[in-house]
């Protein structure tokens, strides 16, 4: 019988799960984002209230929570004037962070906010609870307060590997191994940059980037 060392081992987990999650997704109602306009108006300006659902569906982003790596959603809405003949004219944006994680020793899952002037976190026992919160509906104030026709458009980026994402694999890969034999380099520290450069290759764990527009509206 082959004796796996602890290290290796833990480098075939996460490259098993990396192919996993790069697989083409079952059959399923994809992640969406929606932009539309809400119903009462000031002035002919409306704000725009923007929903992302779906996200649990996705078999891909479910594994990478249960797997205990963190998924971050990143929100971005652009008010636009429409120019006609010309170029669209962009004049203001708004943008925030939804950070998901488990807390596999807690059993439940943490969701923080992190806005512009707020930063807010929830926890959530259960995977439907926390779909209720990742459907949550934002109304932004960032309504026009000039003449002319308008539209929101939105960007939703979903992630799981940042910068420090990538140093923690780094810190995780090395685990017990201690120095190497000779030299002044680790196993560890040899093993996680090859991990990484297979990662960075893979193109990481799953991203997404949707954008959609609301309907255009008329300030007079």
């Amino acid at each position: 019988m082959i004796s796996i060392p602890p290290a290796a081992s833990r480098l075939w987990w996460i490259l098993a799960l990396v192919l996993v999650l790069n697989s083409p997704p079952l059959a399923a109602q994809g992640v969406g984002l929606e932009v539309t306009l809400a119903p009462d108006s000031t002035g002919g300006g409306r704000d725009p209230i923007v929903r992302a659902s779906h996200l649990l569906t996705d078999r891909r982003w479910g594994s990478v929570l249960h797997s205990g790596f963190p998924v971050r959603l990143h929100f971005r809405v652009e008010l636009w004037r429409d120019r006609d003949a010309w170029f669209d004219n962009l004049r203001r944006q708004v943008e925030w962070d939804v950070i998901v994680r488990r807390e596999p020793l807690l059993d439940q899952y943490t969701v923080s906010t992190i806005a512009p002037a707020t930063v807010g976190e929830r926890r959530y026992a259960s995977l439907e609870a926390l779909g209720r919160a990742l459907g949550y509906a934002y109304r932004i104030t960032i309504r026009p307060t000039t003449s002319g026709e308008y539209y929101y458009a939105g960007i939703l980026e979903i992630a799981t590997l940042s910068d420090s994402d990538i140093e923690e694999l780094d810190r995780f890969l090395r685990g017990d191994l201690g120095a190497a034999a000779g030299g002044g380099e680790t196993v560890g520290d040899a093993l996680s940059r090859g991990a990484r450069r297979l990662l960075l290759k893979l193109g990481g764990l799953p991203s997404l980037r949707l954008e959609t527009r609301s309907e255009r509206f008329r300030v007079p």
